[in-house]
């Protein structure tokens, strides 16, 4: 292995970074990914980490950095993707120098998870863990009913019956109310991405062409709800609704199924929170669907608590709102919450919560692995149902704040999975 220097990308590394992705995956040229490819390395070059051998770039990564809810507080998630290494480079050492650079990266850059896609085995050496794939799946197909089949152009009809109508997204009416509806759909939802609302906004002058793939929900004039497709009709990317108008959500996924089913999709699946204030609606309007959460495989979704002293620092606000709700609001001690690799400790006093301390003899200490804490952090699971070490050394009095501080959360789908 020759000796190597990482560094952030430049404009000027534009076409060696998609040299090195093309020939990394042996792309074919003039293929979607090709130019897909290209695309990305023009427009975010200074966003690839790259390793260069003797002046040649030989490796690039991506990372996308967003913001990510955890309750009222918000905290810095990184994507990480395309890591590539030139073929006659690999198998040498490279890859894995460019993925300790990554992670060094991200440590030094205030991230504190991390996700990325990808070969379990090679991963898991970098600190990566598999961690959960949730989907909502909308089969299309003829039901059958008794003796009777009801085929699928009249299970999957357009929307009807409903106060409202549906119609195609334009950007000249409705481009601020979506960003509103965003807000309001997502609010204090963990795992959701966070969207500055821009009170400045104003609505383009051009409208758009219509597309039966981007629709809004109208009733009274007020768009309640949008809803967004693939272009292949057979994935949702993006749907919100206003939570007290549910028939914008019936009639969003009723026609988009609708549109699906004249397309020939036989399944349309989408990244919709597992909610117990989303999924009945679908329940009450007889829409059949299947929940999948994915796990493990040679193949994963992965992520890493990069910093968890950053992180529940960051989250400490929402630590302490949760913990003045509580039978245990007036309890005072020291707590060590942390995984294999990452420790920190945390000072509870008046409601107030204090991280990163040194801790005394009388500390209690929650131990558990990182995958179940991630969960524990975005509310998909609850401290009373998580496998931790030593549980029974807890006192019930710190194992209440634990419980306070860590319950099931209505969380997004699809940000981290």
């Amino acid at each position: 292995m020759q000796r190597f220097h990482s560094r952030s990308g430049v404009a000027d590394d534009t076409e060696a970074i998609f040299e090195v992705m093309v020939r990394a995956f042996h792309v074919e040229e003039n293929s979607d990914r090709w130019h897909s490819w290209h695309k990305l390395a023009v427009r975010d070059a200074e966003r690839f980490r790259v390793l260069e051998v003797e002046g040649r770039v030989v490796g690039v990564a991506i990372i996308k950095s967003e913001r990510l809810c955890v309750g009222s507080c918000e905290i810095v998630k990184a994507d990480v993707g395309e890591v590539s290494v030139l073929p006659q480079y690999q198998g040498k050492g490279y890859g894995s120098a460019l993925m300790r650079d990554v992670v060094q990266w991200m440590r030094d850059s205030d991230c504190d998870m991390s996700r990325l896609g990808g070969s379990a085995i090679f991963y898991r050496r970098f600190g990566y863990v598999p961690f959960p794939r949730r989907s909502v799946v909308f089969p299309i197909e003829p039901v059958r009913a008794g003796a009777n089949i009801m085929p699928v152009q009249e299970v999957f009809r357009p929307p009807e019956g409903l106060p409202g109508k549906v119609r195609p997204y334009d950007a000249s009416r409705d481009a601020v109310r979506k960003d509103e509806l965003y807000q309001l759909f997502h609010k204090g939802r963990s795992g959701s991405i966070v969207r500055d609302p821009d009170p400045n906004a104003k609505l383009p002058s051009r409208p758009s062409s219509p597309n039966p793939l981007r629709i809004v929900y109208e009733a009274d004039g007020i768009v309640e709800g949008y809803l967004d497709a693939g272009d292949d009709a057979r994935s949702i990317g993006g749907v919100a609704f206003n939570p007290s108008c549910p028939d914008a959500f019936v009639g969003l996924m009723t026609q988009i199924l609708h549109v699906a089913a004249e397309r020939g999709a036989n399944l349309v699946s989408s990244c919709l929170p597992f909610d117990a204030a989303v999924l009945p609606i679908l329940t009450g309007a007889n829409i059949a669907f299947t929940l999948i959460e994915r796990q493990g495989g040679r193949a994963s979704n992965m992520i890493q608590i990069v910093h968890l002293a950053s992180l529940l620092s960051k989250i400490t606000p929402e630590l302490e709102l949760r913990l003045r709700s509580s039978s245990a609001a007036d309890w005072r001690g020291e707590i060590e919450i942390g995984f294999e690799g990452q420790r920190v400790g945390l000072r509870v006093g008046n409601g107030s919560v204090s991280t990163n301390v040194p801790l005394g003899d009388g500390a209690f200490r929650m131990q558990t692995d990182q995958r179940t804490l991630m969960k524990l952090l975005l509310g998909i699971l609850s401290f009373e149902e998580a496998p931790t070490l030593d549980r029974e050394s807890i006192h019930p009095s710190a194992a209440a704040v634990l419980s306070a501080w860590f319950p099931r959360r209505h969380t997004a789908s699809g940000p981290w999975g």
